[in-house]
């Protein structure tokens, strides 16, 4: 079976396509180099995220916690296709359907620290610190030039539509963006963004004021044959989260940002496609001993370099 057909031709239905060919990797565009297991190495997947209260510790006394946590992650897009018609409205007596193509995925994040520290906030090395499923899809006739979505579900209560663009095979360097974890009070500056936290690091290798030069100094040291952006965020056309109450009301995942890479390397041995990403997690918190319970942003940040095996 292939997914090459005219959208006539497709039942308004859902198919899935277990033994993907050439056409249907024609037709995932942009996301056919993802399918496949992906696997990162030590200290190249971080965690950073600062969270309110008041801690037993001298780097704590700011009335939050930066938690830095390195992390090993096993990220699963399935071979099998999915491939959905949506109907559309009738203009000038042709009517006007959608053809979405996508993968599904799975993600399964483990600690990778052994401090104490790590211990005491719940992440001991070994656990599963996040577990995530959802579907990539590529997008033909959309609008705002946005081609493709990101439909994720999270077991703390989340469900995320991520849409945006992608920029496909470009070669030469990558430009990784500034990654900030400031925290960004809603009215009114409280003093979050300063201070040891951000400027002293937990791991001398990790910069945790900026998550993103990790990225950029592994990609500073090779040579990239191609590389295909997907650049996605909720805030984009009818993106958003949605949240079950207990979050909405104490913990509110407000929005999401994210850019994936897709790599082809060059070595001294041939190539290999390399998947780099960066991605921040907006949660809306009040501020710790406040009766005002001002509002405040504390960016949730999560980086990695993996390798398809």
């Amino acid at each position: 079976m292939t997914i090459d057909v005219k959208i006539t031709d497709l039942p308004y239905r859902i198919q899935v396509i277990e033994k993907p060919n050439a056409e249907t990797t024609t037709s995932l565009g942009p996301l056919a180099n993802l399918v496949g297991t992906w696997k990162s190495a030590p200290g190249a997947g971080w965690n950073v995220i600062a969270v309110p209260g008041t801690f037993p510790s001298a780097q704590n006394d700011q009335g939050f916690c930066l938690e830095v946590i390195p992390f090993l992650e096993t990220l699963t897009f399935q071979p099998a296709t999915i491939v959905a018609g949506n109907r559309g409205p009738v203009v000038n007596g042709t009517q006007e359907d959608q053809a979405i193509v996508g993968l599904v995925y799975e993600q399964t994040v483990i600690s990778d620290c052994g401090t104490d520290f790590c211990a005491a906030r719940g992440f001991p090395k070994g656990s599963v610190i996040h577990k995530e499923t959802g579907m990539f899809l590529n997008i033909t006739d959309f609008n705002n030039d946005l081609n493709v979505a990101r439909l994720s579900i999270i077991p703390h209560g989340n469900s995320v539509l991520a849409l945006g663009k992608s920029i496909e095979d470009t070669s030469g360097p990558v430009t990784i963006p500034f990654g900030s974890s400031s925290i960004a009070p809603i009215g009114g500056n409280l003093g979050y963004a300063e201070g040891p936290q951000f400027t002293i690091r937990q791991f001398p290798e990790f910069d945790q004021s900026n998550p993103n030069q990790i990225l950029a100094d592994t990609v500073s040291k090779q040579t990239l044959n191609s590389v295909t952006t997907l650049i996605m965020s909720t805030n984009n056309g009818t993106g958003g989260i949605l949240n079950i109450p207990f979050i909405q009301n104490n913990v509110k995942a407000a929005n999401m940002d994210c850019i994936f890479w897709i790599e082809e390397v060059a070595d001294g041995a041939g190539q290999f496609l390399q998947l780099q990403y960066t991605q921040t997690i907006n949660l809306v918190f009040p501020r710790a001993n406040d009766p005002q319970k001002t509002p405040i942003t504390w960016p949730h940040v999560d980086v990695n370099t993996l390798r398809k095996v």
